[in-house]
């Protein structure tokens, strides 16, 4: 029998495997995520001079899009478990206006009523307590001032990501727990906007979007997945060597349904939503 879910044990395994996972996270994020990226800033509506919180920033992309965004008059902060990840964000900060701290976004070590916008994009879903950083979110946000949350979508939809994962799954049926994050808990329509209205915000708006990634081979799909990908890297790597042979057989042969003239085109789906503390 599985043991029970902890999340206190499983917040400190995220911050090892996201360490782990920074540098190959690193490329996903600058060459994938950017489109993601610029609509779910257009979406949150940062304005010039407005004061920001990005929450689980990794290494920086949405911090340092958000800090241009809102000019030298405003600034950003960006929060993450991760040392590693913290670093390359850092590395690459030319922004006065910017800054960069460490903290579990289930406990931030902010003041109270202090930012314009919080962001978090690809985040709630990977907490071992969502709600508890939703209220922390809402907490830490002045009256009036907005929270946007950005999710992965529908796992039918959401290729990118779930066809490792119910692969694994399917080779490996002991890795999973119950309780543990769900990368597709908030993708059910309406699901990530009643998580906001739980949390005590107002005036919600949500849109889905989606498109593809690009890859020049399912090898290349597979290796970039295992790599930049915390918590699947780790799981994948508690297997012994012929099941993990297995699974990347199988998700190879998957994977290679999506070439179309020389690429692999992996769909992917995300959702957002925002709401206002009243």
């Amino acid at each position: 029998m599985a043991a029970p879910f902890d999340p206190t044990s499983y917040t400190a395994d995220a911050k090892v495997n996201w360490n782990s996972a920074a540098e190959s996270y690193d490329r996903i994020s600058s060459e994938l995520f950017p489109p993601i990226t610029s609509a779910f800033l257009a979406f949150a509506q940062l304005r010039p001079g407005q004061l920001v919180l990005d929450v689980a920033c990794g290494p920086g992309t949405l911090t340092t899009a958000a800090a241009k965004a809102v000019g030298a008059s405003g600034r950003v902060v960006g929060v993450d478990l991760s040392p590693g990840m913290l670093k390359l964000a850092m590395s690459r900060a030319a922004e006065q206006h910017l800054e960069y701290r460490e903290m579990d976004a289930q406990e931030l070590d902010l003041p109270n009523d202090l930012f314009n916008v919080v962001l978090c994009q690809l985040g709630l879903m990977l907490f071992a307590r969502p709600e508890v950083a939703l209220k922390e979110m809402v907490r830490v946000c002045k009256k009036g001032g907005a929270i946007a949350c950005l999710v992965q979508g529908d796992p039918e939809r959401m290729v990118f990501t779930s066809l490792v994962m119910k692969t694994l799954f399917k080779h490996a049926p002991e890795l999973t727990q119950s309780g543990a994050p769900n990368l597709y808990a908030f993708a059910p329509v309406g699901l990530l906007d009643q998580a906001l209205a739980q949390a005590g915000l107002g005036q919600i708006l949500s849109r889905r979007l989606a498109g593809t990634f690009s890859f020049n081979s399912p090898q290349e799909y597979w290796a970039m997945m295992t790599s930049g990908a915390g918590r699947t890297g780790a799981l994948l790597r508690s297997l012994p060597e012929d099941k993990r042979r297995v699974v990347e057989q199988d998700v190879l042969e998957q994977a290679s349904r999506y070439a179309v003239d020389d690429r692999l085109n992996i769909p992917y789906e995300v959702v957002m939503a925002k709401g206002v503390k009243p």
